[in-house]
């Protein structure tokens, strides 16, 4: 019942009176998104290039883990590069690196003696921020006269980052001086060939379109940051209208047809408003076949209509190709994947170094006790 209200909403909605009331609503509540072309619109991809070429980078890491002997992480990125065409060709790479220096650990403020750890989400950022590194790099080699799409597996907003626990300067590194200046960096790129970046998001949980729609639909509107509707608990809505619970997949999973892209959309994110220093990040739903996934691009290649276009349909062919998943994505996580044995092989690696350069080499008991059976 919600998802079909939400549909019939969505297909209702003026463009203008609803940019009025987000522009209103853009301090409170969850990112309400702008809607760049018809909210009900469908499109279907366009037909592929003869030759194109499809760059993909994914990441693992060993984080710090307080049971070793010595407080170090590892970031293995992985890249994959495939061609297609008269000359097709695929080149799969990784590159492990450890980080164990003292100033490898830690962010620092260069203006204050201000620094955090590296760890945790702090360290998802940083694995992130060198994937597209990574992915700058795959671009740079490969041939500038081949339309080249360049992917990262999941979301291009680094919301994880933004919050109490994380300072301005980490932020100001990871964000702005690391991962928004590899966009402009890819940015810079193709303004002197067909380049187009996109992140692909399996199985979005987002709900952003969603609240985009509560906020045209809504009869109450909102109060305190929240709709007052979600007060009145599931299935007692006062104004007949709530889709609270419902996810943009539901709705794009009703109206798309496999290989079709939905409107497109530009997210009402603050972190990108804030942080990307002018680049924004619009979004897409695209049937893939097996399910419904999301397709962000920056906003640059969103105001290219050819850029737009061979996005939407290299993502539509590297998930045919892939069984529903870009299979560029797949090859680089291969390349990327840290195991479990791997992880026990580098707890053995670091002992050893330190046991070669005669330090101590100690654990905790309880990660001793896991080592042993008692029974």
């Amino acid at each position: 019942m919600r998802v079909s209200r939400a549909v019939d909403a969505l297909a209702q909605i003026d463009a203008e009176s609803y940019e009025r009331e987000r522009r209103g609503l853009i301090r409170e509540g969850p990112p309400i998104p702008a809607i760049l072309e018809s909210p009900h619109c469908r499109r279907a991809p366009s037909e592929t290039p003869p030759d194109f070429t499809i760059a993909a980078a994914d990441g693992s890491h060993v984080d710090v883990d307080r049971h070793m002997a010595a407080r170090c992480f590892l970031i293995n990125t992985g890249v994959a590069v495939l061609t297609y065409g008269a000359q097709p060709d695929a080149r799969l790479t990784s590159r492990p690196k450890l980080y164990a220096d003292g100033d490898e650990l830690v962010i620092r403020d260069p203006l204050t003696y201000r620094q955090q750890g590296i760890e945790g989400a702090v360290l998802g950022a940083k694995r992130t921020v060198e994937e597209m590194r990574a992915l700058v790099e795959a671009v740079r080699q490969t041939p500038p006269e081949i339309p080249t799409l360049a992917l990262v597996d999941g979301s291009l907003i680094m919301l994880g980052l933004v919050g109490p626990l994380n300072q301005d300067f980490v932020l100001r590194e990871l964000v702005e001086e690391g991962f928004v200046r590899a966009l402009e960096e890819l940015e810079e790129m193709a303004r002197t060939r067909q380049l187009a970046v996109a992140g692909y998001v399996s199985l979005p949980g987002s709900s952003e379109v969603v609240s985009g729609i509560r906020a045209a639909a809504c009869s109450y509107g909102l109060e305190g940051g929240g709709y007052r509707c979600s007060f009145y608990g599931p299935g007692r809505d006062p104004c007949g209208n709530c889709v609270g619970g419902v996810r943009d997949r539901d709705i794009f999973a009703r109206t798309l047809e496999p290989g079709e892209r939905s409107a497109l959309f530009a997210t009402g994110s603050a972190a990108v408003e804030h942080y990307y220093m002018g680049t924004g990040v619009t979004f897409f739903y695209v049937h893939a076949g097996e399910e419904v996934g999301r397709v962000e691009t920056p906003s640059w290649v969103a105001g290219d209509p050819e850029l737009l276009d061979l996005t939407h349909a290299l993502v539509i062919d590297q998930c045919r190709r892939g069984r529903g998943y870009p299979v560029a994505l797949m090859e680089a996580h291969e390349q990327a994947a840290v195991t479990v044995s791997d992880r026990r092989y580098f707890g053995e690696m670091v002992d050893g170094a330190l046991q070669r350069d005669g330090l101590p080499v100690f654990t905790s008991e309880k990660a001793r006790s896991k080592r042993l059976r008692w029974l």
